[in-house]
């Protein structure tokens, strides 16, 4: 009887793969972050040398997470189609040469556009992770797994603006500099150590075949009968809650408040810590059968964030403090949304691993753009434009989860057993 060939590349991959495998991952998923977060530090300077208002750098933010998801919606189902392997080593070295050119650029439209290249890059590469996890680890094991590749993942957001700042003394562009040299190291490890987990064909390369592979993600019913996409949804109203701040935290931290770029990785990072104190809760406690129950708590901590917050900046926001801890409750409650709402999603998809990763990221980060564009449109010299975008997000991610049937106390419904993909390969 034929076997699926992920099932193949299961059986096939080597005893000592797993025990570095989740670190790869998690370090391959860290571009993302470390992408956006190493250059806020830098965000006023480059202002300042491209002699442009701050929220015209702030936009190379959402430029980045719009193409970021482009990367992630055809990066994922190629990945399906040709392997993960190929997607991931074609991203990294897309995402190096762009910031090569980034750290050269003389314009605030250059950087812009090859913010773009990069983000499509960056999109590629890190599309893979979720599924290649997927393809490698029992569906019941999916949601420590998926907390152990965060939790990894995490130390780039506390890291990274310590990076930017301490490079920022030699000029931005040795920011730029940074991210090509990560990535090329990760492709070289990539290509030398980490075998693939999924084969594919360069064949079965498709525009169309994405396209369908996608519409079946949506299409996608679990056992109760609802559709496991409006997970990817309400998660991705969730994440813009946070990439809201992200795309505004420099001219919070440093423009409004008047923090020093030097202590904005201190103001930055004890949100982080926060996140990184709930995934290991998460990577702990969380299971299949309590997966809902994270998940609803992980949302309504974060709205409980937003309005404290909200609340703050109406009142005035005296100190800078103010907002830190709101938003450090804003952004650690992901760390119990996260875990659960990803694997209560992926774990209704099977074959099409790929392709329903490249869907949630894609919605994920270009719903973020779209928050993170919409707080700089109303623009005003406050805090009021993110504080008010952060609150409706919150809102629509609190109302789309009604639609998931996850409650509190609830077990999680079974997946189902996944119906013969007419995409795969025949092995």
């Amino acid at each position: 009887m034929n076997r699926p060939p992920q099932e193949l590349a299961r059986a096939a991959l080597p005893p000592h793969v797993a025990r570095y495998l989740i670190l790869f991952v998690g370090a391959l998923v860290a571009i993302g972050p470390l992408s956006l977060d190493a250059y806020l530090p830098a965000m006023p300077a480059m202002a300042d040398a491209f002699h442009v208002g701050i929220v015209r750098i702030n936009y190379t933010i959402s430029v980045y997470l719009v193409a970021y998801g482009i990367g992630q919606f055809f990066g994922g189902a190629f990945s399906d189609q040709i392997g993960r392997k190929r997607i991931g080593l074609i991203g990294l070295s897309i995402f190096m040469l762009a910031s090569l050119a980034i750290a050269f650029s003389t314009t605030a439209e250059e950087v812009q556009w090859l913010r773009f290249v990069q983000a499509i890059g960056g999109g590629f590469s890190t599309v893979i992770c979720m599924a290649i996890v997927r393809d490698v680890y029992h569906v019941d094991e999916l949601g420590r797994r998926m907390a152990m590749v965060t939790l990894v993942m995490l130390a780039s957001p506390v890291i990274a603006p310590t990076i930017g700042a301490t490079l920022l003394r030699f000029g931005w562009p040795a920011i730029f500099f940074f991210q090509a040299a990560y990535a090329g190291a990760l492709a070289l490890v990539y290509a030398a150590f980490v075998p693939e987990t999924r084969p594919g064909d360069w064949r079965k390369l498709s525009v169309v075949t994405t396209l369908r592979q996608c519409t079946q993600v949506i299409a996608r019913k679990n056992a109760d009968g609802r559709r496991p996409i409006t997970y990817a949804i309400t998660m991705a109203l969730s994440a813009s809650v946070f990439m809201t701040f992200i795309t505004n935290s420099s001219f919070a931290y440093i423009d409004y408040f008047g923090a020093p770029a030097s202590r904005f990785p201190l103001y930055f990072s004890v949100a982080v810590i926060g996140l990184i104190c709930t995934n290991l809760f998460s990577m702990r406690r969380l299971n299949s059968s309590n997966a809902p129950t994270f998940f609803r708590l992980g949302l309504g901590l974060q709205a409980t964030g937003v309005v404290s917050l909200t609340a703050v900046v109406l009142a005035g926001a005296g100190s800078i403090w103010y907002v830190v801890a709101p938003v450090s409750l804003i952004v650690a409650a992901f760390g119990l949304t996260g875990p659960s709402g990803s694997s209560q999603f992926i774990r209704n998809y099977d074959r099409l691993a790929g392709s329903a990763s490249s869907l949630y990221t894609t919605l994920l980060f270009s719903t973020g753009a779209v928050f993170g564009a919409v707080s700089g449109i109303f623009f005003d010299g406050t805090l009021r434009p993110m504080a008010f975008t952060m609150f409706v997000a919150s809102l629509a991610a609190n109302s789309c989860a009604l639609l998931t049937g996850a409650k509190i106390g609830r077990p999680a419904p079974r997946a189902p057993t996944p119906a013969r993909d007419p995409t795969r390969d025949a092995a």
